[in-house]
């Protein structure tokens, strides 16, 4: 089986998409089971705000991956055009896999949440049986790599999320030691933000559709004051900026929430979907942003994160060779499991013939029983050893796929 990944990004998808094929959790459990319930036998959704990518082992690459592309838009019920997919095979997946995990592939390169996410996805695919021992092997090297690289380089001792990324870019218009901000959204990304602002001095609101969430982070930071979600628009009008960061599958700040506003207001819409309506940031006096738009942000803190970073490409490219080997050599014990049971019809014929045709003691057919099958498997054993040992993968593959098919016979 190959693996293989189909999904959209934000290298080539607009947010606008990005946000009509978004997995909710609530989603996760049953894509999954409907995808392997359609003749994909394992797989692992990856989602954040800035990727949606379905990670599959595929016997039949062009049928599975034109299915998963098929399956994205009938779900999502979304037409998409095949230019906004990426779809990678075999190796390509591999180091598309790996890009992500250590944060060469995000939109803020080196950014912290990624490899958590990719573990939670691995883990949420496990627990619901999506997976298998091949696509588990490669997300735990992933996994692994990327772990390792994080403490060799220190590269995540610098915050860049795409909330720290906000709140400096905020920072750029308003002075936070004098702001008053509301953060409405209490999951990582809003939490993130919500620290980040603190630690710049601002005096913070926080609301959520959970207010036990909103007394949590109080008890952990005292200074931060709890508002009632219910209440929005009053409290975005008490606000010089607002942090949305809801998991919301709909808008949550439309043009009446903001009506009337006449002092500058900035808006960092942390979600996706989108929480804010663009709208909203064609008012005057507000000032929008999302997360497409903080992309550009920190360019040189992102080139210094890449640079160490792809210092690591070599690494992962020895990895992938790694990868590849392990799953050839797993195919390689089936075939001699095959072949010693094929040994064994060859010597129960032979032996069965020479009995026949001889007048041998039980003593006598056993020698010859012995010396038969071990003869047999001498001659079987030797060519698969070689083929463990073989180094050109592709010569591997094709001896493997005929050994196969001469067995199958």
């Amino acid at each position: 089986m190959k693996f293989c990944v189909v999904g959209i990004n934000h290298h080539i998808a607009p947010i606008a998409l990005r946000e009509k094929v978004h997995f909710k959790e609530t989603d996760i459990i049953a894509c999954s089971e409907q995808i392997t319930g359609e003749g994909i036998e394992e797989c692992i959704i990856v989602s954040t705000c800035n990727r949606s990518e379905i990670y599959f082992m595929s016997r039949d690459v062009i049928a599975d991956c034109g299915r998963i592309k098929q399956f994205y838009q009938s779900y999502f019920q979304t037409p998409i055009e095949d230019a906004f997919f990426i779809e990678k095979v075999s190796d390509d997946a591999i180091r598309h896999l790996f890009y992500v995990s250590v944060g060469l592939d995000s939109a803020v390169v080196g950014e912290d949440q990624i490899l958590g996410q990719v573990v939670d996805a691995q883990e949420t695919a496990i627990n619901i049986g999506s997976t298998g021992k091949g696509i588990n092997k490669i997300f735990r090297e992933a996994i692994t790599f990327s772990k390792e690289v994080k403490t060799q380089t220190n590269v995540s001792h610098t915050p860049v999320s795409i909330a720290y990324i906000g709140v400096k870019q905020i920072a750029r218009f308003v002075d936070l030691k004098t702001a008053r901000v509301l953060v409405s959204g209490l999951g990582n990304m809003g939490r993130l933000a919500a620290v980040h602002l603190m630690d710049s001095g601002a005096e913070v609101f926080v609301t959520n559709r959970t207010i036990e969430n909103s007394y949590k982070i109080q008890r952990e930071r005292p200074g931060v004051q709890v508002l009632p979600f219910e209440k929005l628009k009053e409290n975005i009008e008490r606000v010089d900026v607002v942090v949305s960061a809801t998991s919301s599958p709909h808008v949550i700040i439309k043009e009446e929430h903001v009506a009337g506003i006449q002092k500058p207001l900035y808006i960092l819409d942390l979600s996706l979907p989108r929480d804010v309506s663009p709208d909203v940031g064609e008012k005057e006096n507000i000032t929008l942003f999302d997360i497409d738009s903080l992309q550009k942000i920190s360019e040189e803190s992102q080139k210094q994160k890449k640079e160490i970073l792809d210092g690591y490409r070599d690494a992962i490219e020895t990895k992938i060779q790694e990868i590849q080997s392990w799953d050839l050599n797993r195919k390689v014990d089936p075939l001699m499991k095959s072949l010693n049971e094929r040994c064994d019809e060859i010597a129960n014929q032979t032996l069965n013939y020479i009995f026949r045709k001889t007048e041998l003691n039980h003593s006598e057919q056993k020698k010859v029983d012995k010396i038969v099958r071990a003869a047999l498997k001498k001659v079987m054993r030797e060519p698969i050893l070689s083929l463990k040992e073989m180094e050109d993968f592709a010569k591997k593959e094709s001896v493997i796929q005929t050994l196969e098919e001469m067995l199958t016979k």
